[in-house]
């Protein structure tokens, strides 16, 4: 074998060797969102509702539904934060008693799916039938997952093209292939 193919060779093995015991480290917890960024998010998740209730020329009668379904929709609160130097993820856990803990959020996901899924089918049937073709309407121009008419823009922002892709720059279509 060639000298600097073999010294290469052993310098890559060297170096993924020193870099497994870094990647297998548990990742930090994400930052929380601010209390700017809560308000933000709450006041922007307000607005989408009032324009919804606007858009459809809800009834006096259709209050009861529709306040059920805005309360069923709103995002779950979010676990506390915990303070810098707490303890994190037990790691002396074992695999089984990891699965439960990942089958015991899961369980919580489906029952808060579940029942926003009841709320929007009676607030649903609560509609006369041009407040279910309008609301049907607006779940189209959503478009897929809610990310508007032509999919998910460049990192989930904006309008996106056909593909999902967004325009020319970052985030843009993928450069055609070369010859």
């Amino acid at each position: 074998m060639f000298p600097r193919l073999k010294t290469s060779l052993i310098c890559a093995l060297g170096l993924a060797a020193l870099a497994a015991p870094v990647n297998a480290q548990p990742r930090p917890p994400q930052d929380a969102p601010s209390a700017e960024d809560k308000a933000r998010m709450e006041a922007h998740r307000a607005q989408m509702a009032r324009d919804l209730h606007i858009l459809l020329r809800l009834r006096p009668d259709q209050e009861a539904a529709w306040k059920a379904f805005d309360a069923a929709m709103a995002p779950p609160e979010p676990p506390p934060s915990r303070e810098p130097g707490a303890a994190g993820p037990d790691l002396s856990a074992t695999t089984p008693q990891r699965l439960d803990e990942m089958a015991k959020h899961r369980a919580e996901g489906d029952a808060r799916r579940a029942k926003a899924e009841a709320a929007l089918r009676t607030f649903y049937a609560a509609l006369s039938p041009d407040q279910q073709q309008a609301f049907d309407a607006l779940g189209r121009l959503a478009g897929p997952m809610g990310h508007g008419p032509m999919g998910p823009g460049p990192r989930g922002r904006g309008p996106g093209g056909p593909d999902g892709h967004g325009g020319p720059g970052e985030g843009g279509p993928p450069p055609p292939p070369r010859d």
